[in-house]
């Protein structure tokens, strides 16, 4: 039996079933930390796999009320937030599947979304979200509910109703019938619809990109595989969940079962490392870049010079470290003493029990990963696209490779065109089917300027 089949035989046949394994061996174990969104310090609330699990339960029982069916689509427009986590987890438990909006997309855009996915629930973050399915006949009569984070300002009736509406409904319908969400997870296959993520494109219309449970539980079971993140590992989430990278640690972590700190707000990044202290975060090229230029512009003077010569000493260091060799004598006084003045504090800003960070969604700029790996802090990359389900490659962080991609999942088959287009085909890759074998290979686009990831077996 090669990797794959192992790992097929390994995955769950769903979300809804991963979810109720991962309940089932960590009933107690911490699954997600969310602040309090007070404008000073935040104070973080811990939820426990067992307690999560209630929540998505009786938002599904909710869904289920409200006359969802299989495969029937839910859009959620919202920012990153534990109410889109729970709403999807609840999806997939009800046996339906989520359609993924951009928070900051426009009204027609939304509306031709909503209408062209045929989705029958619209979950709206606010009023201001709400507002974009308004004054259209056509989307009044498909979606029948419309549910709301946070309802203040929403005059709530019959078809509009609030998130804690919505769990009420679902305790009830979870009492009155209790063999209700254990059935919809039972007629839920790897090959059941799962999510519609629509992406912008090249021109015209957002695309949607079909992602059957297949995709997400395979995700899942690779990463595990691949042993770079732990269970006991804290995890700070904060890119958008309407995007296929935040989609995916979502299902690693149901699957390996780690802790994730959920904060949608860019701007408050920083403070939340601080008070979480997070041990893994990934993100955007942006995010990395803007944190080395705020570094490099921020200090002047004496402060300045020092952190000029505390790098130039990093940079020096890179050779032995990454050969996994003891830095000379001199070398390593003169590390030591950069780090006690300069990369410690740069540490500390990103919590202080950072191991290491993926960077994805674009080319991340190696001189960007070798200024981090000079202050001890290790970025790797990672690949993947929409229809791959996000994690096709993703670079060994206890032995980073500056400008590739590293190592492809487990059980998925990679080769470049002669055109220098990757192609890959394996059970990560839109449709998910279980005879993978006749899978046409997809094609996605090298990132200008990586290094071709390679095939693991």
């Amino acid at each position: 039996m090669d990797i794959r089949e192992q790992l097929l035989e390994k995955a769950a046949d769903s979300v809804g079933q991963m979810l109720r394994r991962r309940v089932e061996a960590t009933p107690n174990l911490p699954a997600f930390m969310y602040p309090d969104g007070a404008e000073g310090p935040n104070t973080w609330t811990s939820l426990t796999w067992k307690q999560s699990s209630d929540i998505v339960d009786e938002l599904a029982g909710g869904l289920l009320a409200r006359g969802l069916r299989y495969e029937d689509r839910v859009a959620i427009c919202s920012n990153t937030r534990l109410e889109w986590i729970f709403l999807d987890l609840a999806i997939a438990v009800a046996a339906g599947a989520t359609t993924t909006v951009y928070p900051n997309t426009g009204p027609a855009d939304v509306h031709y979304i909503v209408k062209d996915s045929d989705s029958v629930v619209f979950v709206a973050e606010n009023a201001a979200q709400l507002a974009k399915i308004a004054d259209d006949e056509q989307l009044d009569q498909q979606v029948h509910t419309v549910v709301v984070l946070d309802p203040v300002g929403v005059e709530l009736n019959d078809r509009v109703v609030s998130y804690q509406q919505l769990r009420e409904a679902g305790r009830a319908h979870n009492a009155a019938h209790p063999s209700a969400l254990a059935e919809s997870i039972a007629s839920t296959t790897k090959d059941t619809l799962s999510t519609l993520i629509y992406t912008s494109g090249t021109t015209g219309r957002p695309k949607g990109v079909r992602l059957n449970h297949m995709s997400w539980v395979y995700e899942g079971v690779a990463i595990e595989h691949r042993q770079i993140i732990e269970k006991d590992d804290l995890h700070y989430l904060w890119l958008p969940l309407s995007h296929v990278f935040g989609k995916a640690l979502i299902a690693c972590q149901v699957q390996i079962g780690f802790c994730s700190a959920v904060d949608g707000r860019i701007d408050k990044i920083v403070q939340g490392l601080g008070e979480v202290h997070p041990t893994v975060m990934c993100g955007a090229p942006r995010i990395f870049e803007k944190v080395r230029a705020a570094v490099l512009t921020g200090n002047t003077g004496l402060k300045g010079k020092i952190a000029r010569w505390a790098f130039s000493v990093g940079y020096a260091s890179i050779e032995d470290r990454l050969a996994g060799r003891e830095l000379p004598g001199a070398l390593a006084f003169k590390y030591k003493l950069a780090d006690k003045l300069v990369f410690s504090k740069l540490k500390e800003r990103l919590g202080g029990r950072m191991k290491f960070m993926i960077s994805g969604s674009a080319k991340l700029s190696p001189q960007v990963q070798q200024w981090f790996y000079g202050a001890g802090i290790i970025v790797v990359e990672g690949y993947g696209s929409t229809e791959t389900s996000a994690i096709a490659a993703v670079d060994e962080p206890s032995q980073p490779e500056f400008g590739t991609v590293g190592l492809v999942v487990p059980g998925v088959e990679v080769r470049i065109a002669d055109d220098g287009e990757v192609m890959l085909r394996g059970p990560i890759v839109t449709p998910a089917t279980t005879s993978w074998g006749t899978r046409t290979p997809r094609c996605s686009r090298r990132t200008a300027g990586t290094t071709p990831a390679t095939s693991e077996s």
